[in-house]
């Protein structure tokens, strides 16, 4: 004869109610703990001079001291457990795992747009079909890149059920891929163009009023993303050889606001770059401006503090049609410094450790060297810079 199945964990068997003295009683049950093993467990009435005529307040601290025993990070996952609940963990798991601030945040959001398409949806009800329904709900509303995202959310969320037993398999894997139409993007410019721009900035009197004009040269001239260039310091350029030592970047994190962390988005991006003569020629010009060259940072704020990325292409935007290029997105002089790269006969390889790209493909990365120093990319931007 079959015996009796074993509890799930979290769960209690029959609470059996003794009374012991008059209006005393006790209460007991066996309970599976997170640890797989059956325990006994027993309360007995509060001792507060109330009288339990039925054991009724033995077992309401009987069930108080079994909710108890579930620790933070121990709660029992099932086929009831919200896929919010594991979204938020999968998170938390993530943030202790010492994943940068700025994707924490990011990815906090973005499980706050999913959870309006999937607030009520248990790990039971995670099947494909509505999990396909609710990333296309994403991508409708709040487009390609947050459904994408979304669908990382729920599949480390799923995984967590998966490694609970409470799936065999992880269903967010036979979703279909969310297929986005290719953005046009930021365009490279010509060597004409960049040289003409150079000099159109330089001139520009709205450039120079808003501080515009020394940051987007050297935009120019290493094709540093925004929060890299904007959290340079001082300390990182060294002026006798030229280089420049990207170490961080600027994020911003939710209840700490715009933060620099000294660490980059990928694997590559700590670097060192090759100043093109014209670069320098501008910071050492600026090293000693009153309040410019004073300041920690190498591009501050109006109000000595960190720039924001996202004002300062407010900025950009604002000026940029006045001066011919009113396509021409910050973004755009990464892609012209990899175009010139690559127009050059340079490798694949340099223009991944000038950007700070992680990979250039399985390949490149087995076999070619990585994290050099490359004076010719200086020398590419100087002759760029003549050809107007």
């Amino acid at each position: 004869m079959a015996g009796r199945p074993p509890l799930a964990i979290g769960a209690h068997g029959k609470i059996v109610r003794t009374e012991i003295t008059p209006g005393v009683w006790l209460a007991r049950t066996h309970y599976r703990d997170p640890d797989g093993v059956t325990r006994r467990v027993h309360r007995r009435s509060p001792d507060d001079g109330q009288a339990d005529r039925h054991g009724k307040r033995a077992e309401t601290a009987l069930l108080t001291a079994l909710a108890e025993r579930l620790t933070p990070g121990s709660t029992v996952i099932n086929g009831d457990t919200l896929l919010t609940e594991l979204i938020t963990a999968h998170i938390d798991r993530l943030e202790s795992d010492d994943r940068a601030p700025s994707t924490i945040s990011t990815y906090r959001l973005t499980a706050v747009m999913l959870d309006k398409q999937t607030a009520g949806l248990k790990v039971a009800d995670a099947t494909v079909p509505r999990i396909d329904f609710a990333l296309r709900q994403m991508r409708k509303i709040h487009g390609h890149g947050e459904a994408k995202r979304a669908k990382t959310l729920i599949r480390g969320g799923l995984q967590l059920a998966v490694m609970a037993g409470a799936l065999p398999v992880n269903p967010s894997r036979d979703v279909s891929p969310l297929r986005a139409t290719p953005p046009s993007g930021a365009k490279p410019l010509t060597a004409e163009q960049f040289a003409a721009l150079l000099h159109a900035v330089n001139a520009s009197q709205d450039c120079q009023d808003a501080d515009l004009a020394d940051p987007i040269v050297l935009l120019m001239a290493t094709g540093l993303r925004r929060s890299e260039l904007l959290g340079l310091r001082w300390t990182d350029y060294t002026p006798k050889a030229g280089e420049l030592r990207v170490t961080g970047n600027l994020v911003r994190v939710t209840g700490k606001g715009l933060i620099r962390q000294d660490r980059g988005k990928t694997a590559g991006s700590i670097r060192t770059i090759i100043l093109p003569e014209f670069a320098t020629t501008m910071l050492d010009a600026r090293r000693t401006r009153e309040y410019w060259g004073e300041a920690e940072m190498i591009f501050p704020s109006t109000a000595g503090t960190w720039r924001d990325p996202n004002n300062f292409g407010k900025q950009w935007r604002a000026v940029r049609k006045d001066l011919g290029v009113p396509d021409v997105s910050s973004h755009s002089f990464r892609k012209t410094v990899a175009t010139l790269i690559d127009d050059a006969g340079l490798s694949a390889r340099i223009g991944a450790d000038q950007l700070g790209h992680a990979k250039v493909s399985m390949t490149q990365d087995k076999y070619m060297a990585r994290g050099r120093v490359h004076p010719e990319v200086a020398e590419l931007l100087d002759g760029a810079a003549k050809k107007a």
